[in-house]
């Protein structure tokens, strides 16, 4: 008895660090076994987290995704410690609402597609300097591409010493906001306090000159908090730019946001609008970049797919390479449409319940978190023939409806940015493809690895490319 009392007390203690470490190791392979121990309703328990059931059975997921706000809100899932409160993506009800309606024609099919000519230039610069003959991780120019591409068209941040600035201090805020000194800090104080303490130490940053030097602290939050303010500092400058030209005679995304107006005809307040470009850029660097490394990851491992989208890819653009008429390849589409299916870069969405409900048979009370499995649901077998195959013919024959494929998540809080992010894998991957051989390293065995919020290839999906002559 007090052996099997002291093995649960360790095991209570102990189970959700171990959780945390094997999800961030190879999340995929997690889930599954999650699956395989506690049903399609298991218990997750995780460091830092309030205890979560996943679920990945089909029709109670389509019951909760498709849910109204007075039944389920948002449950972030640990993205508090990355965004501001006001960000979209941590808001319920009417709130989320006007928001959504407001930002809603930033990133309709119209704009962007208007952005198509400079997601193609930067495309192609960045793709002029890949190494060849060299093996290297994709993940660098992907995220090159993805960053520039984000300043460009949403902010509208012109090339030269601030955009480069900009551009590395972003990265760097991304890349220490998901170490482990944030993680620890959320972890005792909540996701929540954790950033509110962030912000407060952000504000001598932020209060400096756009134009003056920057030093950083090298104290471990305080470092993460000087980056933030100094980003909050430069965005602030590139508003009132915005502002003094006209955002009426810009396209970008910034500008569109000035000039939108509640119902009361009120904009956006400043600091609403600061969390919500800074939303965009966590929602759209990260996942774009990843989910375009596992697109190559597929298609570089089938030659009979690859081949079909080269000669797509030549017969639609044969008078040159039009970026509108990207929406014309319909089978590179469903390769990305595959390939997100089967590695999607977001494992899951949550919600909590706001009332009692009865689940599996199970009776659940208001305030329970379930997260919808993305990648159980997209390879569950009583809903794809074959669910480990790699097969874009799927999403050609019939589009999936949106509670079996999900990658952008679902119902209200679908992505904002989700036709934004299509559009530039397109353009980004059909000039890849015609442009290089693209060759896996053999020596590296591809699994899921978690990077902050996003699940990725390991190593950066390591390739090697070659000109095509």
């Amino acid at each position: 008895m007090f052996l099997q009392s002291l093995r649960d007390r360790w095991h209570e203690a102990f189970e959700p660090i171990g959780n945390l470490v094997q999800i961030a190791r190879e999340p995929y392979r997690f889930l599954d076994d999650l699956r395989r121990r506690g049903g399609e309703l298991a218990e997750l328990r995780m460091a830092g987290m309030p205890p979560v059931l996943v679920c990945s059975e089909p029709e109670t997921v389509r019951q909760i995704l498709t849910g109204s706000y007075d039944q389920f809100e948002r449950h972030a899932g640990g993205v508090e410690l990355f965004v501001d409160p006001l960000a979209l993506i941590l808001t319920d009800d009417d709130h989320h609402r006007q928001r959504r309606k407001l930002l809603n024609p930033a990133f309709n099919a119209e704009s962007v597609r208007a952005f198509g000519p400079t997601m193609l230039e930067i495309a192609d610069r960045v793709l002029d300097g890949l190494p060849l003959g060299i093996t290297f991780p994709l993940i660098g120019p992907m995220q090159d591409i993805t960053m520039r591409v984000i300043l460009r068209c949403l902010f509208g941040v012109a090339e030269g010493p601030r955009f480069e600035e900009l551009r590395a201090l972003v990265i760097e805020y991304l890349q220490l906001v998901f170490g482990p000194d944030m993680v620890a800090l959320g972890a005792v104080l909540t996701p929540t306090r954790a950033h509110a303490a962030l912000t407060r130490l952000s504000r001598r940053a932020r209060a400096a000159a756009p134009n003056a030097p920057f030093t950083p602290s090298r104290l471990p939050v305080q470092r993460i908090a000087d980056r933030l303010g100094r980003i909050h500092a430069l965005l602030e400058a590139e508003i009132d730019r915005c502002l003094a030209e006209g955002p009426e005679t810009r396209s970008d995304v910034l500008a569109l946001m000035l000039r939108a107006r509640f119902a009361d005809g009120q904009p956006m307040s400043r600091e609403e609008l600061l969390a919500q470009l800074l939303m965009l850029v966590i929602g759209g660097y990260e996942t774009t970049s990843l989910s375009l490394c596992w697109a190559v990851h597929c298609l570089v491992r089938h030659p009979e797919a690859l081949a079909r989208v080269r000669a797509e890819v030549a017969q639609v653009m044969q008078g040159g390479f039009d970026p509108a008429r990207v929406r014309d390849l319909h089978y590179l589409g469903a390769a990305i449409a595959e390939s997100m299916r089967l590695y999607p870069i977001g494992i899951g969405v949550s919600r909590r319940l706001r009332k009692p409900m009865r689940l599996l048979g199970r009776d659940l009370s208001a305030g329970t978190v379930i997260m919808l499995s993305v990648y159980l649901i997209q390879r569950h077998p009583s809903l794809w023939s074959e669910p480990d195959a790699f097969k874009p013919e799927r999403m050609l024959d019939r589009k999936p409806s949106a509670a079996v494929h999900f990658p952008f998540g679902g119902g209200v809080w679908r992505c904002l940015g989700a036709a934004f992010a299509e559009h530039e894998m397109r353009i980004v991957l059909a000039r890849l493809f015609t442009r290089f051989v693209v060759e896996a390293d053999p020596e590296h065995k591809i699994h899921a690895q978690q990077k902050g919020i996003t699940a990725g290839p390991s190593g950066g999906l390591p390739v090697r490319v070659a000109p095509i002559s």
